[in-house]
């Protein structure tokens, strides 16, 4: 059996440059008081509307408690509304604020520059095929790393 498969080398690269993402953006969100799972949890409700708690989580693959957290951070901050559901008295409806809608272009920000950055240092145009941008800016991310050692 190959080592190299097509689905399995796209997984590996999407785990490398997210996590090259989160390391690199976290800073950058910190200092809008956000964090990158924040961040997401805007994106989502911004782009698709209200949600449930567990929708959010399963959506983006996190668990019970961290999404509780998640959500209470956002509530704190002002950006989310959490309301009873009126189909399902167990179920919170979570919907963003305008004080969330006026945040979210600066994390739009934070996240195309982080891609432009490294679509530009690999002269990679936007409109190459998509598994070889992915594979190529990997590769990149895996070679700095390895300088920075």
């Amino acid at each position: 059996m190959s080592l190299e498969t097509f689905p399995g080398d796209l997984a590996q690269c999407f785990s490398i440059i997210h996590r090259a993402f989160q390391r690199d953006t976290q800073p950058l969100y910190k200092a809008i008081h956000l964090n990158v799972t924040n961040a997401y949890i805007l994106l989502l409700l911004e782009k698709q509307g209200e949600s449930s708690q567990n929708a959010l989580a399963r959506t983006l693959v996190i668990n019970k408690g961290q999404i509780t957290r998640e959500i209470k951070r956002l509530s704190e901050l002002g950006y989310i509304s959490q309301t009873q559901s009126v189909d399902n008295k167990t179920t919170n409806v979570i919907r963003i604020t305008a004080a969330g809608l006026e945040v979210v272009p600066s994390i739009v920000k934070i996240r195309n520059d982080w891609w432009q950055e490294r679509l530009d240092h690999n002269q990679v145009t936007v409109d190459a095929p998509f598994a070889e941008t992915l594979q190529t800016i990997m590769a990149d991310l895996i070679e700095s790393n390895r300088t920075k050692i």
